[in-house]
C-alpha cells in the first residue's frame, strides 16, 4: 500500500512538472493568435499525442464502454470551459501569475471532494495548504497586480472551478476506467464541442507556424502528459493530495525560466519557493506517518 501511495505522489509531482512546462509556451502562443483558436489547437494537439500514446502502448485496444463515453463527455465539457477560460486569463496575466492563480484549485478540490467523495481534509492538509499558499503570496503576490488584471484573475477563477471539477470527478470514478483511453476520448470530444460552439472561424486559416509550435508544446506538457499523470495519480491518492502536489508548479516555472529564458529568480522568489516546499511536505509527511502507525 505504501508503495502505491508513493507512486501516486510521484505521478502528482510529474503533473506539476507538466503544468510548469505548459505555462511558458501557452503565454507565447497568446501573442500569436486568438484565445479561442489557441484553445482548439491545444486540445487538438493533445488529442493527437494521447491517441499516438494509446496506439503504441500494449493493452489499449479494448472497446470503449457506455460509462467511458459518459465520463469522457462530462470531462470534455469541463476541459473546454477550463481551457477557454485559461486562454483568456493568460492574455492578462504572466505565466507565473496565472500558475499561482490557478493553484486556488487546492482549496476548491478539498471543499468539493468532501461532500462528493467523502474525503474529509485533516489538520495536516489545512496546515500544509496554508503554509504553501503563504509561499505563493511571497513568490508572486496577486495583491501587487494592477486593476487591469482583475479580469484575468476572474477568468483564472473559472478555470480553477472547471479543472477542480475534473479532479474530483476523476477521483470519484478512477477505479472503473483506463485514464489514458478516457483522456484521449475527452480531448477529442472537447475538440468536437469547440467546433459545435464556434463553427469554422476565419482565424483558423490564419494560424502561424509559431502559434502551432507553441500550442503543440503546451499541449504535450499540459493536457496530455500533465493531465494524464494527474488522472493516474488519483488511483492511489485522495483528490486533495493530488491537487496539493501541483503547488510545485510555480517554483518549477521559475526554474524553467532560469534554464530556458535565463531569468534569474529573485531572493523573494527563492524564499517563496522554499516556503511552498515546506507546506507541501507537511501533509505528505503527516499522511505517510498516520498510515504507518495504523
Amino acid at each position: 500500500m505504501q508503495e502505491l501511495r508513493r507512486r501516486g505522489w510521484w505521478l502528482a509531482f510529474g503533473a506539476a512538472g507538466g503544468i510548469a512546462g505548459w505555462a511558458v509556451p501557452w503565454k507565447l502562443a497568446a501573442a500569436e493568435g486568438s484565445a479561442n483558436t489557441n484553445a482548439l489547437l491545444l486540445l487538438g494537439f493533445a488529442a493527437l499525442f494521447n491517441g499516438l500514446y494509446n496506439r503504441l502502448r500494449p493493452g489499449a485496444r479494448r472497446k470503449l464502454t457506455r460509462f467511458d463515453w459518459g465520463l469522457a463527455a462530462a470531462l470534455a465539457a469541463l476541459t473546454l470551459a477550463g481551457n477557454l477560460a485559461s486562454a483568456r486569463a493568460i492574455r492578462e496575466l504572466s505565466p507565473a501569475l496565472l500558475t499561482v492563480a490557478q493553484r486556488g484549485e487546492v482549496i476548491w478540490v478539498a471543499l468539493l471532494a468532501w461532500p462528493v467523495i467523502g474525503e474529509r481534509p485533516d489538520r495536516s492538509f489545512w496546515l500544509g495548504a496554508a503554509v504553501a499558499i503563504a509561499g505563493l503570496v511571497i513568490l508572486q503576490t496577486p495583491f501587487d497586480a494592477a486593476d487591469a488584471r482583475a479580469l484575468g484573475f476572474a477568468w483564472a477563477g473559472l478555470a480553477v472551478m472547471a479543472f477542480g471539477g475534473m479532479a474530483v470527478l476523476t477521483r470519484r470514478f478512477i477505479q472503473g476506467f483506463d485514464p489514458a483511453r478516457v483522456n484521449a476520448l475527452r480531448l477529442w470530444l472537447s475538440v468536437a464541442l469547440w467546433f459545435a460552439c464556434y463553427g469554422v472561424p476565419p482565424t483558423l486559416y490564419e494560424v502561424t507556424p509559431a502559434q502551432a509550435g507553441f500550442t503543440a508544446l503546451a499541449a504535450f506538457c499540459g493536457p496530455f502528459a500533465g493531465r494524464l499523470a494527474l488522472m493516474s495519480s488519483a488511483r492511489y491518492l485522495e483528490a486533495r493530495f493530488t491537487t496539493l502536489a501541483t503547488l510545485l508548479a510555480p517554483p518549477l516555472t521559475l526554474l524553467l525560466g532560469l534554464l530556458v529564458l535565463s531569468e534569474t529568480p529573485s531572493a523573494r522568489e527563492l524564499l517563496g519557493g522554499a516556503v511552498m516546499l515546506v507546506g507541501i511536505a507537511i501533509p505528505v509527511w503527516g499522511s505517510e506517518r498516520s498510515r504507518v502507525g495504523r
